[in-house]
């Protein structure tokens, strides 16, 4: 995060009890994932951030959707954790190392109709302005690309950003009640 090569981990619980069979797709590891961020200091590293269960399995029930795949990337001292769910849109979370931890910077999410974006928000929450983008050209015979988007700027009343140490639930976050 500060320029030199810090190291980001995914880790699973291993719970036995937490490995059912399911009826239809057999064995399922439900497991919570957690995430370990190490940063380096001169020749060895630190732990900046432990949060063992944040995240949901990966074989997580969806329901009649599959599970959103997880992935998350370091790019310009910021960490960004991000799900996607193909065809139905994807939403990211932006952190930046502050106060001895890793606190949440930005938000950014998409709903999608197939290729084509019915809606967008993006939250800042640095200067505190929520962008909510909704797709009004929402005719079924629409192409990707020809999306007429309607936007409402807000601001938004946080006392203290999100530090990813102590988010209990990815899932459970929901940026649009902020």
């Amino acid at each position: 995060m500060d320029g030199q090569e810090d190291l980001v981990f995914i880790i699973k619980d291993t719970q036995k009890s937490k490995i059912i069979n399911d009826e239809y797709k057999g064995k399922q590891d439900r497991n919570r994932r957690g995430i370990l961020v190490m940063i380096k200091n001169n020749d060895d590293y630190e732990l900046l951030v432990k949060n063992t269960t944040c995240f949901s399995s990966e074989l997580e029930d969806g329901g009649v959707y599959f599970p959103p795949e997880l992935w998350l990337e370091i790019k310009k001292g910021k960490l960004f954790i991000n799900y996607s769910h193909g065809r139905y849109g994807y939403w990211s979370y932006t952190f930046r190392t502050q106060k001895s931890d890793l606190e949440l910077i930005g938000y950014d999410n998409s709903s999608n109709y197939g290729p084509i974006v019915s809606s967008k928000m993006s939250i800042n929450f640095l200067s505190k302005i929520k962008i909510d983008s909704r797709n009004i050209n929402e005719d079924e015979e629409i192409i990707e690309g020809e999306e007429v988007f309607e936007e409402t700027k807000s601001k938004i009343k946080l006392k203290n950003l999100i530090k990813l140490s102590e988010i209990v639930d990815f899932d459970e976050l929901d940026m649009s009640e902020i």
